[in-house]
């Protein structure tokens, strides 16, 4: 089979995949069919990523943030309660637009297989919940009380885990309830013909499994935009490597996909053969583009850093989300973010928002040594803190120690 490589330089390909992820001139790419705004951006990306942690906003808003500057956390509020969208399992847990509903059901039959013994054993537990769902409607995990404690997900040796709490766990996972709506980190659960409509339940009774694993494929492609088939969970379910190959190669037949020669980097990456054209664009107007916009900080699980060897390939960046690691052997801090400047990854920021004091602390913030720090950097570095302080509707910004240090009293003045 002759396959033809598409050859370009590594700066095309960032600016590309950038503006795929609505980092880079993302105007061009909202639905003009979408009058809400944070719903378009949502359907471009395919799915956006869910995470508790509040050391600041959470990481789903962050993201969208990012991409809107107008954003505000009551429109995703709104799109869920008013069945727009859906939660479930894709990159880990995922807001997806509902209309993908269907191709999610091998996911689904994979974790009640999985966790069929487990279902078994909270079974008193379990009706309990649906009948109250079923009679009450859409309920928070705190309006189940219980003393019992189980192991749950993230127990090892000591159960700690409320028994109704993973109750709800097997039922989301499984796909038997679902989240129906959310009020700040509170989601609210809710059967699932009460949030999802019927026509989307009735596809996903009647869909094979080929049908929605080829589905899920394309969706994943269209999310990463510039992919390499290496990943074992390459269409968020698991795959071989042989069942990759052949996947692969049959896309390469069709010329569904293009190979990338990008200069200096070893790793084999892909487009779809759709983007062709918009990558050509973005490579001859790259003298046109201005690298400067305010700087902006991407939370630890933006669409973007799924994959971080690409970012090392790609941004000569290496990231890791250090909240998993013992705080005396983190090197940038609990909730470190990377900063975007123009089309370049240029350092990592560690904040922290008092609530109470509606203030924005950043305990860290790092410049790469090679980022030539002047006044139009540290100008838009300002201007990138003043957008996210008043996002986090902060009123102050207090910075407490920077890389290099003579950084610290140039953002302070």
């Amino acid at each position: 089979m002759d396959i033809r490589q598409f050859a370009v330089d590594k700066r095309t390909v960032r600016r590309f995949l950038l503006e795929t992820q609505l980092l880079w001139n993302q105007p061009v790419y909202l639905s003009k069919h979408d009058t809400d705004i944070p719903l378009s951006i949502i359907r471009h990306l395919e799915c956006i990523q869910l995470d508790p942690v509040a050391a600041v906003e959470r990481n789903h808003h962050l993201v969208l943030h990012a991409r809107y500057g107008n954003y505000t956390t009551t429109q995703l509020e709104e799109l869920i309660s008013n069945g727009m969208l859906f939660e479930y399992i894709a990159n880990a847990a995922c807001i997806i637009p509902m209309e993908d509903f269907a191709m999610f059901k091998p996911i689904r039959d994979y974790f009640g297989l999985k966790l069929e013994n487990s279902i078994e054993t909270l079974e008193p537990v379990i009706k309990d919940i649906i009948k109250r769902l079923n009679t009450e409607g859409p309920l928070p995990s705190r309006a189940f009380k219980s003393a019992a404690r189980v192991k749950g997900y993230w127990d090892n040796t000591v159960a700690k885990t409320k028994d109704t709490s993973l109750a709800l766990t097997l039922l989301f996972d499984t796909g038997l309830i679902t989240v129906a709506g959310r009020i700040g980190g509170e989601k609210y659960f809710a059967p699932v013909g009460m949030h999802i409509p019927a026509k989307l339940i009735h596809d996903s009774q009647e869909i094979d499994e080929q049908t929605a694993k080829h589905l899920l494929l394309y969706k994943y492609m269209r999310a990463y935009r510039v992919f390499d088939f290496g990943d074992p969970r390459f269409g968020w379910f698991k795959t071989t490597a042989a069942d990759r190959k052949t996947f692969r190669d049959s896309l390469l037949e069709n010329q569904e996909i293009i190979p990338l020669q990008i200069d200096g980097v070893q790793t084999q990456y892909f487009i779809l053969a759709q983007d062709e054209e918009r990558l050509e664009r973005i490579g001859r107007e790259q003298s046109n583009v201005s690298n400067y916009h305010p700087a902006k900080f991407l939370p630890p699980l933006d669409n973007l850093l799924w994959r971080r060897t690409r970012l090392e390939d790609l941004f000569d960046f290496s990231y890791k989300w250090e909240i998993y690691i013992p705080q005396p052997k983190r090197q940038y801090g609990y909730y470190v973010m990377p900063i975007l400047y123009g089309d370049s990854l240029i350092g990592r920021m560690n904040p922290q928002l008092l609530r109470k004091e509606r203030t924005l602390l950043v305990k860290y913030l790092q410049i790469e040594e090679q980022v030539k720090i002047d006044a139009e950097l540290i100008g838009q570095l300002k201007d990138g803190l003043k957008i996210f302080a008043d996002f986090h509707n902060a009123v102050k910004i207090v910075i407490e120690k920077t890389q290099p240090e003579y950084l610290l009293e140039q953002l302070r003045k």
